[in-house]
């Protein structure tokens, strides 16, 4: 009933779409130009792009598939740092996205722990992420599986800033 998987280049269409789909979901109560969302997503979720991180060795996707239906998927950057963590083998939780649809299923749940077996099984030891400091749902996703927040950091669309909190979680406790 619940399958996740490791992201290939015949997936690109399908985190095209997703991402542009859940980010609007997301975000747009945020962000209320919509052309700048529009705009937003474009960019972040083009062809082009997503065919780079796909082969880019240090970029790790993951899909979750409900029902054989492709509803959600995540983004990690291997060996990614940040000034607030002063540790080695430090990667981010660059995405993680479920369609609204299916909120509450607690798949976010199953491809978070998805991706938390993953990078200790990579031998890091500390995985961080930004996340829009009024969005209440996520913070208390991230911290309910034990992330705190470290700092802040500027999100930029269309030249306009959002604040968002840094977390992070370590991987060996």
């Amino acid at each position: 009933m619940i399958e996740i998987l490791k992201a290939n280049r015949t997936h690109v269409h399908t985190i095209i779409n997703l991402g542009k789909t859940t980010f609007i979901e997301s975000h747009s109560i945020y962000i209320k130009n919509n052309k700048d969302v529009e705009d937003y997503c474009n960019n972040a979720f083009n062809e082009e792009k997503i065919k780079q991180d796909l082969s880019d060795k240090n970029i790790l996707f993951l899909i979750i598939y409900y029902k054989k239906q492709a509803v959600g998927f995540a983004k990690i950057e291997l060996n990614k740092t940040t000034n607030s963590i002063q540790e080695k083998n430090v990667c981010k939780l660059d995405k993680i996205y479920i369609l609204n649809d299916f909120i509450g299923k607690k798949l976010g749940k199953k491809l978070h722990d998805t991706i938390i077996e993953n990078v200790k099984k990579l031998k890091f030891n500390y995985i961080w992420l930004v996340t829009y400091i009024y969005n209440y749902n996520a913070i208390s996703f991230y911290e309910a599986n034990q992330y705190k927040k470290i700092g802040f950091y500027d999100f930029v669309v269309a030249s306009k800033s959002y604040k968002n909190h840094i977390m992070c979680k370590n991987l060996n406790e």
